[in-house]
């Protein structure tokens, strides 16, 4: 998986201070904090995170108003410029590219990449990033164990040494998976083994269940997924880490509006990032898809087992 940054030291200075919103759907209570409309988007570690965020709030006595679900990306993103969210969780790549159209310039650097999305978003939309969970939900490339302990191949470069020196493989994907830029797109040229393509043998299926699956039964070697995804720990898969950082980078971040953060609130969602690691995401995935348990339940389970509730 693409490199991990750490945490943050030190907290963002807030642009805004306590100061009553007189826009959107923000405002003040009787002990001076601001109520904050929680979007998010509709797929599942979303309505986990929004729920965790939902309770922390409540249990700090801040108002809480529950938007989520608002829609997809686009919706969340358009909600909390207009102020009708105040607070959700986003992913830097899908900032940089989606929202601030960046499709054919890609940032490799996690850190700087954050830098850039944060201050764009404060001085186009008074809306800051807050600090970023450890875990980045891109594509990853999965391996059949056996086939990894056999071959050795524990990164993209040592696969490129490995197809170069004339080994077949064989890789579950989608059309669309090999058709995106900012997917697949020209990834055997980046890794240079563009020359040894011959050697891979394509099985196009859908990005879903079955592609874990057939990875883990072993009908093909590698496949693709998302590194949060639940099923690569349901089917104890490998990775191939993408060590020279090919894939878009999202990491995830509470963003809030400006006129309604606060020192206390930036504090308080602050708390949560911190805590939530790759294998974290996947365990709370899973127990939302996979054991069909309610996502408010499994955010509160959370939040109890980190002390925060």
């Amino acid at each position: 998986m693409n490199q991990q940054f750490g945490r943050r030291d030190i907290m963002k200075a807030g642009a805004a201070g306590a100061a009553a919103s007189t826009a959107g759907c923000t405002s003040l209570l009787g002990g001076g904090k601001a109520e904050v409309a929680v979007g998010g988007k509709q797929f599942t570690e979303q309505l986990v995170l929004s729920n965790i965020s939902t309770q922390l709030l409540e249990s700090k006595d801040f108002g809480v108003s529950a938007k989520y679900p608002v829609g997809g990306s686009v919706a969340n993103y358009k909600a909390v410029k207009s102020g009708r969210v105040d607070h959700y969780w986003e992913y830097t790549g899908t900032a940089w590219k989606n929202f601030l159209n960046h499709t054919e310039e890609k940032i490799r650097d996690p850190e700087q990449l954050y830098e850039n999305v944060d201050e764009t978003f404060r001085q186009k939309f008074a809306v800051d990033w807050l600090q970023t969970a450890n875990f980045n939900n891109t594509y990853v490339v999965t391996a059949n164990p056996e086939w990894q302990q056999e071959t050795g191949v524990k990164t993209l470069s040592g696969l490129a040494e490995y197809i170069n020196g004339g080994n077949e493989v064989t890789w579950a994907v989608s059309q669309e998976y090999l058709n995106n830029p900012t997917s697949f797109g020209r990834l055997p040229e980046y890794y240079g083994w563009a020359d040894g393509e011959d050697n891979v043998t394509w099985e196009k299926m859908a990005i879903g269940t079955i592609n874990y699956k057939a990875v883990a039964t072993g009908e093909v070697d590698l496949g693709v997924g998302f590194a949060t995804n639940p099923n690569i720990e349901k089917f104890d898969l490998g990775t191939v880490e993408d060590d020279e950082n090919w894939f878009t980078i999202y990491y995830p971040a509470p963003v809030v509006r400006q006129d309604v953060l606060t020192d206390e609130l930036k504090q308080t969602l602050n708390q949560v990032p911190e805590r939530l690691d790759t294998k974290t995401m996947q365990q709370l995935n899973a127990r939302v898809s996979i054991d069909k348990q309610d996502p408010s339940q499994v955010a509160k389970n959370w939040l109890q087992s980190e002390n925060l509730l």
